[in-house]
């Protein structure tokens, strides 16, 4: 049976996960994430796949090596010095590898393999892999899920929020309901932010909800600050104020939710913006 091949939408995806897509590529594929719901079901496929393969890979680098194995090393002939004949230009170079250099290569081959693990993780006849935890990354972490959102949807200016501000109640009644975590809509107004409306995403697999404000700075570009909430975390029970990615967080913890405040690393006030919601949501 064969396997079909990666169609374009697809690389350009896996590219943009790998963080292997350009300056121009990235925002255009970022556009079609935003106004196409297939792509970003397609988005969130490729990823848990090439997540899955990562950590499986991961794992087999943790197990010892054969005892046969690292005989075979220790024991392989010395690679064979080339010879040319003479009045023969056509003979081909022979070469035998160590023992050490065909166990480098096979660790290069399974890593190149890898690239392709996204197909792993949607196919129903690698149990193995679908039964590997989605759940935590060795250099990520749910925040970075958070921020990723945030920078996505921080630029769009007709399609910042799934539910608008003029709907509270269903805000209040939808984002309750999927994160189990109670809260209340706060007024930002005294720091001169206007509540747009509200968002639901998944970050590492747990719901997260997400009110969205605006404000216009000094310069008359539009500020973007958001307050996302999920339950609290059992690695995540620590308050954090950090920037990555040019964008700022504060985020502070109690014993059922986590919150983040989340804005432009050039929000200066970010700190005492996320001191007033605590105290109101």
């Amino acid at each position: 049976m064969t396997t079909a091949q990666p169609t374009p939408l697809e690389l350009r995806l896996s590219a943009f996960i790998d963080g292997e897509a350009g300056e121009q590529e990235r925002h255009e594929v970022e556009a079609l994430l935003v106004n196409d719901p297939q792509v970003r079901a397609l988005h969130d496929e490729i990823k848990r796949g090439s997540d899955a393969a990562r950590r499986a890979f991961d794992d087999l680098l943790k197990e010892p090596v054969p005892l046969d194995l690292v005989r075979g090393i220790r024991n392989a002939d010395l690679p064979r010095k080339a010879i040319r004949l003479p009045d023969a230009p056509s003979v081909m170079r022979q070469f035998k590898p160590s023992g050490w250099q065909a166990f480098v290569g096979c660790v290069a081959l399974f890593a190149v393999g890898s690239g392709v693990g996204y197909l792993l993780g949607s196919n129903p006849a690698m149990p193995q892999l679908s039964a590997i935890s989605a759940h935590g990354s060795i250099n990520r972490d749910w925040l970075d899920d958070v921020i990723a959102h945030y920078r996505l949807y921080a630029r769009q200016t007709t399609h910042l929020a799934e539910i608008p501000a003029d709907r509270p109640a269903d805000i209040l009644e939808w984002l309750t309901t999927n994160t189990g975590v109670s809260f209340r809509i706060p007024d930002l107004a005294s720091s001169g932010l206007t509540f747009q409306g509200a968002r639901l995403f998944a970050a590492e697999g747990i719901p997260v909800g997400q009110l969205l404000y605006r404000r216009t700075s000094g310069d008359g570009d539009p500020d973007v600050i958001v307050l996302s909430f999920t339950k609290s975390r059992p690695e995540g029970n620590r308050s954090v104020e950090e920037i990555r990615n040019d964008t700022g967080l504060v985020s502070w913890v109690t014993p059922l939710a986590t919150y983040v405040a989340i804005g432009p690393s050039s929000a200066a006030d970010l700190e005492d913006i996320a001191a007033k919601a605590a105290g109101l949501i």
